[in-house]
């Protein structure tokens, strides 16, 4: 059976990073990139407010380059997912997709997060380009632009509230609260002008006419 010194299970910013430093200190580590190779940043058309980038790089381009700043100090890296994982003995025991079984000494897993989309059908083809899951990330594009936050929760209050700093073109629909807003919701709307939230509304569909319906 394989056996491996540090297996590092996902490959986002966070899964390369750990690779550079665990290759930089000699340890034999393996990457296995999961079901989606470069993390979100891959989805993303431009990120502006990644240092060392002063005029900007699409999510794909920089994912490749720490990929292959991973592969510079010699990490592994695999296709496919990691399975299973057995803690109750050392070295541990690995189940993975394509591999089979293998053993670690160390693991690190660092998966990060899927945005969690509405399903709609034409979310897909506008996905990085007028649909986004990051307020922060991608909320600068969309300066003085009119801007819909479909959520409920205490996310989706924040993220209108912030965007609702950005978009000033139109106050009546700048940051659109969609579902029941929670009272924190209702304060800040109540203070901001370029707020408003729309409780009971479900969105159907994104049109390339720059509307929701």
């Amino acid at each position: 059976m394989e056996h491996i010194e540090c297996l590092i299970i996902g490959s986002g910013p966070a899964g390369y990073t750990a690779a550079i430093y665990t290759c930089r200190a000699d340890v034999k580590t393996v990457v296995y990139e999961g079901m989606q190779p470069g993390g979100q940043l891959t989805q993303t058309t431009e990120i502006e407010n990644f240092p060392g980038y002063p005029n900007g790089v699409k999510g794909p381009d920089m994912m490749e380059e720490i990929r292959q700043q991973a592969l510079r100090f010699g990490a592994e890296i695999r296709e496919g997912e990691v399975t299973s994982i057995d803690v109750s003995q050392r070295p541990f025991k690995v189940t993975t997709e394509y591999d089979g079984e293998l053993l670690a000494d160390s693991i690190i897993v660092s998966t990060g997060a899927a945005a969690r989309y509405l399903g709609i059908s034409s979310e897909e083809e506008f996905k990085g380009g007028g649909v986004s899951a990051c307020a922060t990330c991608d909320g600068f594009f969309y300066k003085g632009k009119d801007v819909a936050v479909v959520g409920g929760g205490d996310t989706a209050c924040e993220d209108a509230t912030y965007l609702a700093k950005l978009c000033t073109r139109s106050i009546s629909s700048c940051a659109v609260m969609c579902y029941v807003p929670p009272k924190p919701c209702n304060t800040a709307c109540s203070t901001r002008p370029t707020l408003k939230c729309c409780g009971n509304t479900r969105p159907r569909n994104s049109l390339a006419s720059n509307k929701a319906s």
